[in-house]
């Protein structure tokens, strides 16, 4: 049976699987879906943690429903950085599952346990400790908020970029329905997902969703005819919900997926010559006239299997509304990959990932004095263990060392870290007459780190046994020589960290259409350890926070009977302490302090609905950064650009639905984002860098007029434009120069039904 018809034949497996369960379902749009009488649809978000209307929220926001994921072509949570200003993302240099986001320049791209993020990402109200595992699928999510700044008050540690926040479709009671949709497209793409809906009497309901995505890798290992880049994941996610009483609400969830996708692949961009360097190594440098033909000594693949569980109880006390947000999630992760892009075994890495969370928060927010006053106040727990090891092969040890996948000298490095976080928190907004309020509010978090490490070289000639690394089994040449470096056990370190991270803000609404705020917030990261030791080391190096203190002015307002939003931010940060993965000669790579930033720009989102039918979005973002006083240890990067920082994102879209009366609707839209030019790492160097370039895509749907049939055909980068996702200039540590490639072109086509 050839390859496509086994995969057809999984294909129907899933579907008749999901059909069973997943019938036809209810669509269920959320208030963001609903145009208003007048233009533009009204939004809720949550970004104070609370429901509030999108224009109605002193915060930078970027808020889209699930209609808008879909007809964007949003598939995971990195697809957003096509649509939000200022916003940028990366997989980063190991594992397709990784989700790294940067935010006006503030982010961390670096998948070791020791690092934290710089931007949150959270899921019902349940902050995710890793990035690794954390590149969600769309399927489910009934609206995502991207909060722009500092979110260090309501949200918390490690959101001194900003916040993700995901919201998931949720249980709705009083009628059944279901929903299924299939893809197929370029390279055997294959995709079908599906839910149903539930009712169990009352208010309460149940909800069940389920998702299988397939598809072919985009490049090829010319030695191997290996395909890289490719997708294999599957999950779902069971939600419940349970209503007591008229006063309490039940909602309880859990989740699964696994994603065995083969990781996009790294291409050689320069070599300098090093003693176990063969010289042919030179030969795989990449070809960009045949852009995505790769040279690997391996084939890079990656397994990550997450699940979670969480509670959520909200109870409403008469003016105040009590809430506790319990969850527990598990994270189980492999990847490999083969940095250096040659044939040969110069640098191939593997990394193992374990991780578990708990987390616990309570909330307590209301109302008071004659509605004047909004408040919230509440605690949090978060409790995180995780381990790794990173294993790399390097150094060609055979007796024929040009010979392609030999074998190599070793490093193991192990890392085991406990991180226990507490932290009260309070906001509380007051409104002096009835056109400006004022916003107060803190949140103290305190921090406790533990981590005990070990590494292990083993450095041996071709043919030489284990009992090297005792002196013993070598040849004569070598008599009394340790050819090895011992293990380093148990290598210990604690750190305690604590800050107070405030907001005050002041709000001016003259109208019903329009809002002005003001507001200065402070975000931090706490510090933590170099988790590649590298050489043998008394201690675990430490390093310490890093802070953000935004000051934002912005505006909201509506226009034209509703039928044009223009919502605008201006922005200065001082960002202090930078945490920075920096490449170091001595040790290859370690974060460090690289100093202060200033960073300043703008957001201006503008959406116009000039006719019925006919929409406008655009989106464009501007930083500048600039790294300032940094330390001459960290290396010359004075006056640089931070990574993932470009100084502009534009996003622009397009679309018309056409009534065909009876036959339906049918809609096409396009959307463009450009880029502009984007450095990799702190250095700017040339080789760890991305010119400015834009992506195409287009989607033509059509729905019948009871809204339960569609059929979409869609294109993905129309122009085919080549570009690079992540890149490192380690020729100085290295000798090698490498960077990740881009998606290219693909076609499809969706179906759907539901009722």
């Amino acid at each position: 049976m050839g390859k496509t018809m086994v995969r057809a034949a999984k294909t129907g497996i899933v579907a008749g699987m999901l059909a069973g369960v997943c019938l036809p379902a209810l669509a269920q749009e959320s208030l963001a879906d609903t145009p208003q009488p007048g233009g533009i649809e009204d939004i809720v978000v949550t970004a104070e943690r609370r429901a509030t209307n999108l224009q109605d929220t002193p915060i930078a926001i970027t808020a889209l429903s699930a209609e808008a994921l879909a007809s964007q072509g949003v598939a995971v949570i990195n697809d957003l950085a096509a649509t939000v200003p200022n916003l940028t993302s990366t997989t980063g240099a190991q594992g397709s599952a990784d989700a790294n986001f940067f935010i006006r320049g503030v982010g961390q791209f670096d998948f070791i346990i020791t690092n934290d993020p710089g931007v949150g990402v959270y899921v019902d109200g349940v902050y995710l400790g890793r990035t690794v595992g954390a590149m969600l699928d769309s399927g489910d999510i009934g609206r995502v908020e991207v909060l722009r700044g500092p979110q260090g008050t309501l949200f918390g540690r490690n959101t001194l970029g900003g916040a993700i926040s995901i919201t998931s479709k949720t249980p709705e009671a009083g009628a059944f329905g279901a929903d299924v949709r299939a893809t197929y497209g370029s390279r055997d793409r294959i995709e079908v997902d599906g839910s149903v809906n539930v009712p169990l009497g009352g208010e309460n309901a149940l909800r069940a969703y389920g998702f299988y995505r397939e598809q072919d890798g985009f490049a090829r290992n010319a030695l191997t005819g290996d395909r890289f880049g490719a997708t294999d994941r599957h999950g779902g996610k069971l939600q419940l919900r349970l209503a007591p009483s008229e006063t309490v609400t039940v909602d309880l969830s859990a989740d699964y997926s696994l994603d065995k996708s083969n990781p996009a692949p790294s291409v050689l961009r320069a070599i300098t010559a090093a003693p176990f360097f063969p010289a042919t190594a030179a030969n795989d440098i990449q070809n960009r006239n045949d852009f995505y033909t790769v040279y690997a000594s391996n084939s890079p693949r990656a397994r990550n299997e997450v699940y979670g569980f969480s509670g959520t109880i909200t109870a409403e006390l008469g003016s105040a509304t009590l809430k506790s947000i319990t969850a527990y999630r598990n994270l189980d992760g492999f990847s490999t990959s083969d940095p250096d892009g040659t044939r040969f075994r110069l640098y191939d890495q593997a990394v193992t990932t374990q991780q578990e969370q708990f987390s616990q928060e309570i909330q307590v927010s209301g109302d008071a004095l004659n509605d004047r006053l909004n408040y919230l106040v509440g605690g949090y727990f978060f409790r995180e263990r995780a381990e790794q090891s990173l294993g790399l092969c390097f150094a060609p040890i055979t007796d024929t060392p040009t010979a392609p996948f030999n074998n190599c000298n070793t490093w193991t490095q192990q890392n085991n870290q406990l991180t226990k976080s507490y932290a009260v928190f309070g906001q509380a907004r007051y409104k002096l007459v009835d056109t400006v309020s004022v916003t107060v509010g803190g949140r103290y978090t305190w921090d406790d780190k533990t981590i005990v490490s070990n590494q292990f070289f083993d450095f041996r000639p071709a043919g030489v046994g284990f009992g090297a690394i005792a002196g013993f089994g070598l040849p004569a040449t070598l008599l009394g020589q340790r050819v090895a470096i011992p293990i380093v056990t148990d290598l210990p370190a604690a750190q305690k960290f604590e800050k107070f991270t405030p907001k005050l803000g002041v709000e001016f609404t003259p109208n019903s259409d329009l809002l002005i705020f003001a507001s200065y917030s402070k975000g931090f990261r706490s510090g933590g350890f170099n988790g590649r030791l590298i050489a043998p080391q008394a201690t675990v190096p430490s390093y310490a926070p890093d802070t953000n203190d935004a000051y934002e002015l912005g505006f909201k307002t509506d226009l034209l009977d509703r039928a044009l939003r223009v919502n605008g931010t201006l922005f200065y940060s001082k960002y202090k302490d930078i945490q920075q993965t920096i490449s170091d000669p001595a040790v290859q790579f370690r974060v460090a302090n690289a100093g202060n930033a200033e960073l300043y720009g703008f957001e201006l989102e503008v959406t116009a609905v000039p006719t019925e039918g006919l929409r406008f979005d655009i989106a464009l973002g501007y930083t500048h950064s600039e790294f300032q006083d940094v330390p001459a240890l960290v290396g010359p990067i004075n006056g640089n650009q931070l990574p993932f920082s470009p100084e502009w994102t534009v996003g622009l879209g397009a679309e018309y639905q056409a009534d065909l009366g009876s036959l339906g609707t049918l809609t096409p839209r396009v959307d463009f984002r450009y880029q502009a030019r984007t450095y990799f790492t702190a250095f700017n160097l040339p080789l760890e860098q991305q010119a400015g370039y834009g992506i195409l895509n287009g989607r033509l749907t059509w729905k019948d007029a009871d809204r339960r049939f569609s059929a979409s055909v869609y294109g993905l980068n129309l122009t085919d434009k080549e570009y690079y996702t992540f890149g490192q200039d380690a020729l100085t540590s290295q000798g090698v120069a490498y960077t990740y490639l881009g998606r290219p072109r693909e076609f499809g086509i969706t179906l759907g039904y539901s009722f």
